[in-house]
Parts: structure tokens; sequence; C-alpha cells
């Protein structure tokens, strides 16, 4: 009896179909993408490159392109790097490489194929990553109980030198913004950048592939970018005075005078300097732009004791109408302290206060006076001699 219900029971589980077996997801999800290599990466410029305060020699075949999509984008002991792209030059071409964790236990395996990544490299370049992505790698190394790689290995964060070089043309120095505006790059239906841990948490709980699909290309174009990128502010430094925007010109100038290199800063606020029919927006800015040129490279000649071509510019931007009250006051401290012509620099202080606004008439008042009793007292020595 007991044999005969033990078979009836055996054949009734055999007619029932088994429930499918939930998916287990990989313990690491890995990407391979290859392209063409920007041919400029081959021949960067090393004058470009320590311009942008990078030194010793920079070989591009050891240089590994790295960004993070994150679980947040403020940093903190939570916040953790679910796919990190590696991007680096490979027979000639670039190859990117992408490790997703589909789950927070893949995070050592994650951490341990970027470790080995960066343990190969002799450069690090990234957008951002010296505040970043580098810092919160290495928190997670430290809390996965692993060796950081990242000690000691030379690391060149491109949006310092993007800033230096472009922000105040564009404004906004984000990556996507210097693609569009830089590069030539337009990225279609691009996820931004602040969905991507909400669209990462709804996979943890869905387990939708789908979800992953922008975020995996939307890191995969920063990775490819960081490459064009390079190439691009390596020549803008290298030849800054070939810029085709008198902005950028001006800006260059001001990264190179903070470097001390004074002759090619003073070339740059020359060309930036000149008068140029108006004919667009870009142009008007431009020249207001001018100006301000004229303004540095006086103060630079100043620095570097260089009066008579100080004087010069001083009075060109006269001329021109620029800067307000800044040349005639710069003019008549030379007139007054050095050429010793305390009537010319009354005369220059009369036609600063003319243009003068309110905050600016009470020093040039005062400097009126002193004036004027140095002239009164001139006046009263020559009529002694006589």
């Amino acid at each position: 009896m007991a044999s005969s219900l033990k078979s009836k029971l055996n054949a009734l589980s055999a007619s029932v179909p088994a429930a499918p077996r939930p998916a287990v997801p990989p313990a690491l999800m890995e990407y391979v993408s290859r392209r063409e290599a920007d041919p400029s990466l081959f021949s960067l410029s090393p004058d470009g490159l320590r311009r942008m305060d990078f030194e010793g020699a920079f070989d591009p075949e050891g240089a590994l392109f790295l960004d993070t999509e994150t679980t947040g984008l403020s940093g903190g002991a939570g916040t953790v790097a679910f796919l990190v792209g590696l991007g680096r030059i490979e027979r000639g071409g670039f190859a990117v490489y992408q490790f997703l964790m589909p789950h927070y236990g893949a995070e050592p395996q994650l951490l341990e194929k970027v470790a080995s990544f960066i343990r190969g490299a002799q450069t690090l370049v990234t957008f951002n990553g010296r505040s970043f992505d580098v810092p919160l790698l290495r928190s997670r190394f430290v809390m996965c109980r692993m060796e950081d790689p990242t000690q000691g290995l030379r690391h060149l964060d491109l949006i310092y030198p993007a800033r230096r070089a472009w922000k105040l043309r564009l404004k906004d120095c984000s990556l996507s913004h210097i693609e569009e505006a830089v590069l030539g790059v337009r990225r279609e239906r691009d996820l931004p950048g602040a969905e991507v841990p909400e669209r990462y948490f709804e996979f943890l709980k869905t387990g939708d592939m789908r979800l992953l699909e922008d975020i995996v290309e939307h890191n995969r174009q920063d990775i490819a970018s960081l490459g064009t990128l390079l190439a691009r502010l390596s020549r803008a430094f290298a030849a800054p005075a070939e810029q085709t925007s008198m902005l950028d010109v001006f800006s260059l100038g001001r990264a190179l005078e903070r470097r001390g290199e004074h002759a090619e800063a003073g070339a740059c606020y020359r060309l930036a300097a000149r008068e140029r029919p108006i004919s667009t927006m870009a142009r008007l800015r431009e020249r207001h732009v001018a100006g301000s040129a004229n303004q540095r490279l006086s103060l630079m000649l100043r620095a570097d004791r260089d009066f008579a071509e100080a004087a010069g510019v001083w009075r060109e931007m006269i001329e021109r109408g620029q800067m307000g009250v800044f040349p005639y006051v710069e003019l008549a401290k030379l007139y007054e302290h050095r050429a010793g012509d305390p009537q010319e620099a009354l005369r220059l202080t009369e036609a600063a206060l003319a243009l003068a606004g309110e905050e600016e008439r009470a020093a040039l008042g005062r400097r009126r006076a002193r004036l004027l009793a140095r002239v009164a007292a001139r006046e009263k020595r020559a009529a002694r001699k006589d």
C-alpha cells in the first residue's frame, strides 16, 4: 500500500513542471570596445603638457584613462563605484574596458580588475578624478582590505587645464559641454549623470538589464573623450596664439603668466588686445576682453620694470577708452614717481576724476590734493630762483 502511494506521488510530481530558477547574475559584468585612437595622442607637445602642469616624459601607451559611475555624486563612506571604465592604447587603437558589478558582493572582483590595470600604467588620466574618482577608489580599496595601486602613480587631471583654457568662454566646463563646444562631439540621447545612481538602484531591485545600457554607453563615451580632450588641450597650451577665440588666447595668456612665461603671455595679450571689426556677438565679447588683455600686459610689463612699454600700453588704453580710470591712474603714478613731472600727473588725475565713479573719487581726490601741493611747491621754488 505504501509502495503504491509513493509511486502515485512520484508520478504526480513528475507531471508538474519545475519552477524556473531565478537567473543568477554573474560575479562581474565586463564590456570591451575598440576604436581608432586620436593620432595626436602619439605626438603630444612636451611644451603643452608642461604648461598643463605635467612634468616629465609622457608615454601615451603607458597612460590609463579612467572614469567611474557611482551610487552617489557627493562621495562619502557609503558611495560605491559600481562601474569603472578604463581606456588605453593597444596596438595603435584605443581600447575601452568597463567593469560593472551587478550586486554589491561583486565589488572585490571589480576592484581587483581595476587594480590590475592601474598597476600596469605609468600615468592616470582623468577628468575631475583628483577630487572625486581616485579618492573614492582609494577608500573602497581600504574598505575591501586591498592595497591601493594608485599610490605614487602620476596623475593628469584634465579638468584644471580645461578650466584655465576655456572657462572664460564656455562658463560651463563639464565634460559634456566641452565635448560639444570644443571637441565637436554631440551625444544623442545621453543619460544625464545625475540620473545614473537612481537608474542603478532600480536595476538592483528589478534585475532589468536594459536599465544599464545607457549607463555603460555614457561611461564609454566619457572614456573615449578623455583621449581626444588630452590631445586638444596639449595643442592649445603648446600654441595659444593659434586659437580661434581671443577669449581663449587671453585665458591661455593668464595661465602662462602665472607660470612666469612672460614673453609668451605678452604675445597672447597683445593678440587678444588687437582692434577687430565687430561682426558677431563673439567678436563683441572679444572686444570687451581686449581691455583686460591690455591691463594685464601693462601690469606684467611694469612688474618687469619695462616702464616705457607699459606707458605705451596705458596711452593706447586711454585712446581706446579701455578699463575706465585705470590707465590714467597708472600713467599718473609713472609721471609723479619716476618721471618727476607732477604737472602731467595732475592733468591725468583730473582727467580720471572726470570719468570716475563714486567709489573711485575719494582716492583720486586725495591724489589730486597731493599733486596740487607738489605743483605749488615746485612753482614756489622756481619763483625763488628767479
